[in-house]
């Protein structure tokens, strides 16, 4: 194994040990796979299941099970071992927050990447949906007006509402897709957007040597607006590439349908990813003049959302 990798790839566990080793068996087969070290994060699974993935890593001089005394979560996870990895070795030119349910079709994928400019900050590949068939990227092609946010909002108010979303979600991306076909000339150039889709995420040693940071402050969702606003914050561009390409199998650890637990995640996902939209990350220090201290909106503050009574484990 190289002592200075290229990339580190970090993807995390959580009682999917089958998932994760076909994450690892699909990541095997790339090129320049020696070239990189990757972490595999065992959320505290505690039914045994992580044996079967200790077996599988110990084939792999690059791989590393990390076995986390807590459950962090999907970014809080990534963060801890980035940061326990950080402590013998140096900032790698890439680093590739994953989930395990993404599957690397492109033999090339590495390969491609390590080519790649490091100068952009975050790096949105093409994931293709085993729901729509499409790439799930941009994530949100530009910023959120406030109605925008407010109807992200709304449609977490209640547990009904979210779950007809997220039921009906792959039809309308599908719908989309196909309406917008024929209006990009262009498909498959880069191109800056606003937010990069969560499920596989790279980040350029410029975005942390500008002092980002993979932000764990909620359980689970919304990653994609804390990604979009830290870098909004430090001037960061985040570039769509599709011509990185992976396949993601989706919902293989919260489920295809929406249940209480993953709900209320997901609305304290937002709450949290809606207070950095609102003040975006004043810890950090842009390179140039500070960002301008956002306007109070009255609409986003004065709308109260209903917790439910059953809270996720």
């Amino acid at each position: 194994m190289r002592s200075d990798p290229k990339a580190v790839i970090i993807t995390v566990n959580f009682r999917q040990d089958q998932c994760t080793l076909e994450f690892l068996k699909s990541a095997s087969k790339l090129a320049e796979f020696d070239s990189c070290h990757f972490l595999i994060v065992d959320n505290n699974s505690d039914d045994g299941s992580v044996n079967s993935i200790r077996r599988a890593s110990l084939k792999f001089s690059n791989v590393t099970l990390l076995s986390s005394p807590q459950n962090g979560g999907y970014f809080g996870a990534a963060n801890w071992a980035l940061q326990r990895y950080l402590v013998n070795h140096d900032c790698p030119d890439w680093v590739i927050v994953c989930n395990n349910d993404i599957v690397f079709g492109d033999r090339r994928f590495l390969l491609r990447l390590v080519e790649t400019n490091p100068t952009n900050a975050v790096i949105a590949p093409c994931i293709i949906s085993g729901l729509t068939r499409c790439d799930a990227n941009p994530s949100i092609r530009h910023r959120p007006s406030r109605f925008r946010m407010w109807r992200y909002r709304f449609w977490l108010s209640n547990f009904y509402l979210a779950w007809f979303k997220q039921a009906l979600s792959p039809y309308v991306r599908r719908s989309r897709m196909r309406n917008n076909s024929g209006s990009d000339t262009e498909p498959f150039r880069r191109r800056p957007i606003y937010a990069p889709y969560g499920a596989l995420v790279i980040f350029s040693r410029s975005f942390f040597d500008a002092g980002g940071f993979i932000d764990g402050g909620s359980f689970l969702y919304a990653e994609e607006l804390r990604i979009a606003e830290m870098c909004r914050r430090l001037r960061l561009p985040i570039m769509h590439d599709p011509e990185l390409r992976v396949w993601h199998k989706e919902s293989q650890s919260t489920g295809r349908f929406l249940t209480r637990a993953v709900y209320q995640h997901q609305k304290n996902g937002f709450e949290y990813a809606l207070s950095r939209y609102k003040n975006p990350y004043p810890e950090l220090v842009p390179p140039s003049l500070p960002l301008a201290a956002p306007a109070p909106d009255p609409m986003l503050d004065s709308i109260t959302v209903p917790i439910p009574g059953e809270r996720a484990s």
